[in-house]
């Protein structure tokens, strides 16, 4: 599985959210110094993530992003999809790997991609924010 930067990016941005709930909404500008990365870029990111309903955001001097829900509450797989899509860990599953194996239904390998893949999506889909920033400190 290969994420982009921006599935890479928009997972240590809401790690910072998730980190400095107490202070109040953060800005573009504070996520991005903080993690040495674009603010056009993030401002990307964080339209697909409001999108996605995983962030809010409000205006004003004080205002920026805050998480929508608990850091334990939203998973690193939501985050993931909302800004990679579907999350596929090898080419050979669903409908590509029928578009690509002459025979999907005798292929001795699919096994094995199912449960790689099946293990991924275990591990996206339990792993919380909470869970991310309490192996930080």
């Amino acid at each position: 599985m290969n994420l982009t930067t921006k599935g890479r990016y928009g997972l240590a941005a809401m790690c910072e959210l998730a980190q400095k709930t107490e202070d109040g909404p953060l800005s573009i500008a504070q996520i991005a110094n903080r993690l040495d990365l674009s603010p056009r870029y993030l401002e990307q990111i964080f339209r697909q993530l409001r999108a996605a309903d995983l962030v809010h955001s409000s205006r004003g001097a004080k205002g920026g992003y805050s998480l929508s829900r608990e850091a334990g509450e939203i998973t690193a797989g939501e985050i993931l999809e909302a800004l990679e899509g579907k999350i596929v860990s090898v080419g050979c599953s669903g409908k590509q790997c029928a578009e690509q194996c002459v025979d999907p239904q005798t292929c001795l390998t699919r096994p094995l991609w199912q449960k790689i893949q099946a293990d991924v999506l275990g591990i996206v889909n339990t792993t919380t924010l909470e869970d991310l920033i309490e192996k930080e400190k």
